[in-house]
């Protein structure tokens, strides 16, 4: 679930779920609005693939954990120098 291989798509790793999720950070963003907005992205097709809020979750972690992401002191999260 973490990296595609043979049986798992891009869209349906975490990795891919992250590359949409800083789609979505132009600018900061609280994470119930990130999933709001990926869920839009899955039924209109952008995302090929169901994630619920816990991928959400580890798709932000995985992101912050990466130095691509900061936290707000609000409580959001926003790409890295913006």
């Amino acid at each position: 679930m973490l990296l595609p291989d043979k049986h798992i798509t891009m869209a349906e790793s975490i990795l891919g779920l992250g590359a949409v999720l800083l789609q979505h950070l132009e600018r900061p963003q609280p994470v119930d609005r990130l999933y709001d907005l990926t869920r839009d992205a899955m039924e209109s097709g952008e995302l090929p693939a169901f994630h619920d809020f816990d991928a959400v979750l580890l798709g932000v972690l995985f992101l912050y954990s990466i130095g691509a992401v900061e936290l707000t002191a609000a409580g959001g999260v926003r790409k890295c120098g913006s």
